[in-house]
């Protein structure tokens, strides 16, 4: 996997999305491109990047619409345009507006170069935990009753993407009940206490999302993808600090660190990433929860659950405390003292 992500790398895999660009450079991209100070009646130009033209007005309509600003660019078409101009990708990503992922709405501004970092890795991490890529439409979902994982991820969202999450808060249910909405608000800092949220955004960061990451997330379907465990460093470990806030916990009365799943296989890939940063774990057993059989394996010994909490750490203050409830009580007990010559 690349260090950045530029517009350039994304393009030749989202030719179906719709580009926004300044409109006096998109304009100064026709006629460079065109050779003609009238490009949309340039029927050798129009033809070349798969337009059509009016017979009657003698002019490409769609090119017009471009011209004036009340039609997006399908990527496909500015693939096109780009090859036939003087102008680089570098250029036309300075001159991003917005991208979309069709003719509707849904626009994001990317933050481009898009960084292979931290905070990418706890998107990635936190979708697979609590969140979710809808199967029909991709839209990108995340949901907690955890403020702090919900701000976070809400603050990366809009820093590498460029848009707010629609925040909606959910009705509280038991268990087994299925989700109702109960309202929705425009700052996470309205949502009432002790009530989940559903954080929603468009498809387009779906698509970017799996450019990048492959298809790890789709419905119930969510695997780590050959793209993930190829990342560098500082993207495994914010992946796995928010894949641990949402589905780990620390059991300060046995002395571990664990991590919990419905998937086996995901859970034997993240002890594989584990052991890639430094920290070793036990292997995958299983238990019962509300009848249904789930996975999970154990961070024990104090090297281990101290170098995951020093390298990765977590974001939740719950487990952040318990962290170091733990180091604290085997740092200060005389047995353990002598057992790993602290």
């Amino acid at each position: 996997m690349k260090k950045e992500i530029r517009l350039r790398y994304l393009a030749y895999s989202l030719k179906t999305t719709h580009i926004k660009l300044n409109l006096t450079f998109l304009n100064k991209l026709l006629k460079d491109a065109s050779k003609s100070n009238t490009p949309n009646r340039d029927k050798k130009f129009v033809q070349r990047i798969g337009c059509s033209v009016n017979k009657n007005k003698k002019s490409s309509m769609t090119i017009y619409g471009w011209i004036k600003g009340y039609r997006t660019v399908p990527m496909d078409k500015l693939i096109k345009i780009v090859k036939l101009s003087s102008y680089s990708w570098e250029e036309v990503e300075i001159n991003l507006i917005s991208i979309k992922a069709g003719i509707r709405s849904g626009e994001i501004k990317p933050n481009f170069p898009i960084k292979i970092d931290k905070k990418l890795g706890s998107i990635v991490g936190h979708i697979l935990g609590d969140g979710s890529i809808e199967k029909r439409f991709h839209s990108v979902f995340y949901s907690n009753s955890n403020i702090e994982l919900l701000k976070e991820f809400n603050k990366y969202m809009e820093e590498i993407f460029g848009i707010k999450a629609r925040i909606w808060v959910q009705k509280k249910k038991l268990f087994h009940e299925k989700s109702q909405w109960l309202m929705k608000v425009d700052n996470l800092n309205k949502v009432p206490k002790n009530h989940s949220v559903g954080l929603f955004y468009p498809k387009i960061c779906c698509d970017i999302l799996y450019t990048i990451c492959g298809k790890f997330a789709e419905g119930k379907n969510k695997i780590i993808t050959s793209q993930i465990k190829k990342s560098n460093k500082e993207f495994k470990i914010g992946f796995v600090r928010a894949f641990f806030d949402d589905e780990g916990s620390i059991r300060v009365d046995n002395y571990c660190a664990r991590l919990h799943q419905d998937n086996r296989d995901m859970l034997n890939d993240f002890k594989y990433i584990l052991k890639e940063l430094d920290v070793n774990s036990h292997i995958v057993r299983t238990y019962i929860k509300k009848d249904k059989l789930r996975y999970y394996f154990n961070i024990s010994g104090f090297k281990e659950y101290r170098n995951f909490y020093k390298v990765i750490g977590c974001t939740s203050p719950k487990k952040k405390k318990n962290f170091e409830l733990l180091i604290d009580k085997v740092q200060n007990s005389k047995y353990f003292k002598k057992k790993y010559a602290l």
